[in-house]
């Protein structure tokens, strides 16, 4: 049996091994309600200070700065799935080559968005484009609150867990969390410190995956399944 045949057996039996990613968004690996990372988040700058006047205008900057290239890369990161990452790992790391890692990093989607919501709903911040409604953002205007980032807690997030199967990748990847938590304020969907509450928020999230036992399981059978596609892989 050649290489290629092999290693398209392994990876089907890696895929079998983890449940299909997708469906109902639900916690697998950590309890969104204990984390309450509205009690450990610093709180956003106060309506009406100096610091939330400041956070708005660093925001219209942006949005009156965007460009057309700016705006095709917001599209293309908006799903927060592995196939983001494949501009630093590299074409092997989509969902149809790696199903595996992909579905991880779904999972880990899922759980961080859910303890996102639930920040976002004690804390309810409203969005730029709430306090200035004649901001010209770009793209969909989100009903959610604005504190702290989903994208920018998934961009971080994903960064984390990733450069522990790649870590010879880690500061692109933490790089390219940075870019892709900043396409928001482009968008003119969040502020500045919304992007800097969710690198805060996918740090304690990521300590809370690595203190999880299904975590690390369904992390070693993505790590096999990355080795399984050849030394090169992630390089």
């Amino acid at each position: 049996m050649g290489r290629p045949r092999i290693k398209a057996t392994v990876i089907v039996l890696l895929a079998l091994a983890l449940p299909a990613a997708g469906g109902t968004l639900h916690s697998t690996y950590v309890d969104p309600a204990a984390m309450a990372l509205q009690r450990v988040l610093p709180p956003p700058p106060e309506a009406g200070s100096g610091a939330a006047k400041a956070d708005l205008q660093t925001v219209e900057a942006a949005v009156r700065a965007r460009t057309p290239d700016d705006e095709r890369r917001i599209t293309a990161n908006l799903p927060c799935t592995l196939d983001r990452f494949t501009e630093v790992l590299g074409p092997a790391f989509t969902a149809e080559t790696m199903p595996v890692t992909a579905a991880l990093i779904e999972r880990v989607f899922q759980d961080g968005e859910l303890a996102v919501l639930a920040a976002k709903a004690a804390i309810a911040r409203p969005r730029p484009y709430t306090v200035k409604p004649d901001l010209a953002t770009f793209g969909h205007r989100s009903d959610s609150t604005s504190y702290p980032s989903g994208h920018a807690t998934f961009g971080y997030l994903a960064a984390t867990v990733l450069a522990r199967l790649v870590p010879g990748k880690r500061q692109p990847l933490i790089a390219f969390a940075a870019s892709y938590g900043e396409n928001r304020m482009i968008a003119g969907t969040h502020f500045p410190s919304d992007l800097e509450a969710g690198k805060i928020a996918a740090a304690v999230i990521a300590e809370a995956l690595f203190r999880n036992q299904r975590f690390e399981g369904d992390l070693a059978r993505a790590a096999a399944e990355i080795a399984a596609q050849g030394p090169t892989s992630g390089r």
